[in-house]
């Protein structure tokens, strides 16, 4: 049965203040598991760090958004009667302008959110890709420690039977070409995983240099993936992409609202006093109020200008939704042929080379086949599980494209 968990671990890791260990280690422990590798990459990645502290900024604008606007006050003096005059100029919004300007501006907080998931998203697929290459890079490091020891088996016994008298030099100079062909190998699979590694820690914001160690097997969190019916349910439900440009779409409709409320005049009320108009008065009050007349400019342009960009945001949404289904469709199938792929290696392509080989050496410790078939033979199986590994590490990373574009787990 597919079971498909949500994409963000717990709505806590959105909200909470994670510690960054910028450039810190972290002490001994036991080797890393995927799941753990998440939440670590969760907590410590610093992009996602820095997308979460965006949502400071779009608080600060949501509480901008609920200001009232500030009075003016003037003085002022001249050599004309009355010769001092000051006033308190108050504007008083009408028309729900401060409201929709708050509602405009909490929608737009929940694009920090969006900015968030985005993030959580691209470090989801890292992780998995990273993690998943360095196991097949250690598994790839044992297979070439594996090889060394038979090549090494193999001129041992080609230098037996040299020096009985069985076979001649040249069969143990390429048995000894056989060997230094191993050890190249091992060296340089050795240096992919130390690569692999580097860019683990990258993503889990560590040490380039850190030993970080790695438990599980190329065939974990592949075992179920859901029809393309159901994928396609899910990704419309909590694709990134989608999901973002829904919010887009609301905050283009909060904006709107706002434009048509500022259509609204807003009325500035004066309180003041003349001051000092000899032989007439010592004291004046002096009232007023001033407002523009909406008569020519009521917004059109801005409102026409908003309800545009809502229309072309319902289309853009139509149309990465029909990308999105054809890349479903497209990703379900190759990772089933892909599934079908390593299992064939799996359960037939790597014990049939496997078992060649080993007859392979036994007819050579005989004397019936010469060096040559022997080489041939680990070569095959060589061969045979690097693709292997390869086919492997397809799966994982098609199912890092599938949780891409479905936004959530597949487990």
């Amino acid at each position: 049965m597919t079971r498909v968990a949500g994409f963000w671990c717990s709505l806590a890791l959105l909200v909470m203040a994670p510690v960054v260990l910028t450039g810190q280690t972290l002490p001994p422990s036991a080797p890393l598991t995927f799941d753990t590798a998440l939440n670590l990459a969760a907590n410590r990645n610093l992009r996602v760090e820095a997308a979460r502290r965006q949502r400071g900024v779009r608080e600060a604008a949501v509480r901008t958004a609920g200001l009232l606007p500030n009075p003016d006050i003037s003085a002022e003096s001249s050599r004309d009667v009355p010769h001092q005059a000051v006033s308190l100029d108050v504007p008083l919004e009408l028309g729900g302008k401060r409201s929709r300007r708050v509602d405009l501006a909490k929608e737009e907080l929940s694009l920090a959110e969006g900015d968030v998931q985005v993030e959580l998203r691209s470090v989801r697929r890292e992780v998995r890709e990273a993690f998943y290459s360095l196991i097949a890079a250690n598994e790839r490091v044992r297979l070439a420690q594996n090889a060394l020891e038979i090549a090494q088996r193999l001129r041992d016994i080609a230098q037996a039977r040299f020096e009985a008298g069985a076979v001649p030099r040249l069969e143990v100079l390429q048995a000894d070409l056989g060997v230094a062909r191993a050890s190249t190998d091992l060296d340089l699979v050795r240096s992919l995983a130390t690569s692999f590694r580097a860019t683990l820690n990258g993503v889990l914001n560590l040490p380039p240099d850190q030993p970080t160690e790695v438990s599980g097997s190329m065939a974990d969190h592949t075992l179920a993936s859901p029809t393309y019916e159901e994928a396609r349910r899910i990704a419309l439900a909590s694709n990134i992409d989608l999901l973002n440009l829904d919010r887009q779409a609301a905050v283009e409709r909060r904006r709107t609202d706002l434009l048509r409320a500022e259509r609204v005049p807003t009325p500035i009320f004066s309180f003041g006093a003349v001051l000092n108009a000899p032989g007439e008065f010592n004291v004046g009050p002096r009232i007023g109020i001033n407002m523009g007349v909406p008569l020519f400019n009521r917004n059109q342009g801005d409102i026409a200008g908003s309800l545009a960009a809502t229309s072309q945001l319902r289309a853009q949404r139509e149309a990465t939704q029909r990308t999105i289904e054809n890349a479903l469709f497209g990703t379900i199938g190759r990772i089933q042929a892909q599934r079908q792929r390593a299992d064939a290696y799996t359960s037939r392509l790597v014990p049939t080379a496997v078992d060649l080989e080993s007859l392979a050496e036994e007819s050579y410790r005989a004397g019936r086949t010469s060096v040559l078939s022997v080489l041939d033979a680990q070569r095959t199986v060589r061969d045979v599980r690097e693709e292997a590994l390869q086919a492997a590490l397809d799966v994982q990373t098609s199912i890092a494209e599938l949780e891409e574009l479905l936004g959530t787990v597949v487990q």
